[in-house]
Formats: structure tokens, sequence, C-alpha cells
């Protein structure tokens, strides 16, 4: 009970875990480099969710663009 009384009065965030800790403070940097390895990906023509080439116009490659109709039509009731 104090313990979380004092954090409040310190204004220090108390997290689940360790790992929630340094999402929370590495956040901004955790973004850039994400954002950062997409664009290369997409640049250089690699499937941005594995390392396969992908096909010309798409970020995916031939399996992840399969994959990906199908959750499309699942999310939008097709299927």
């Amino acid at each position: 009970m104090f313990k979380k009384l004092f954090a409040k009065l310190r204004g220090k965030k108390e997290y689940p875990n360790r790992f929630l800790k340094f999402y929370h403070l590495h956040h901004d940097r955790l973004i850039e480099e994400r954002r950062g390895s997409y664009a290369e990906r997409k640049k250089t023509g690699i499937c941005v969710r594995c390392k396969k080439p992908s096909l010309s116009g798409i970020v995916f490659c031939e399996y992840h663009q399969s994959r990906q109709k199908e959750y499309n039509a699942k999310a939008r009731g097709k299927l």
C-alpha cells in the first residue's frame, strides 16, 4: 500500500513486468527502428514479414500475399 503511494508521490510509474517497462521507456526508438526496417525492406524488394523476395509492386512475398488476401476477406466478411 505504501509502496504505491510513495511511487505516486515521486512520480514513478510501476509496470506489471519488465517487458512493458522496457517498451514504455524505449517506445520512440523502437518505433523508429521498425519504420526504418520496413522502409529498407520495401525499397530493396524483400518481403516485410520474411526474407524472401517480394512480388513486384507489393511488399509481401507470394506466401504472405495469399495470407493477407485471406485475412482481408475474413475481416471484410466475404468468407
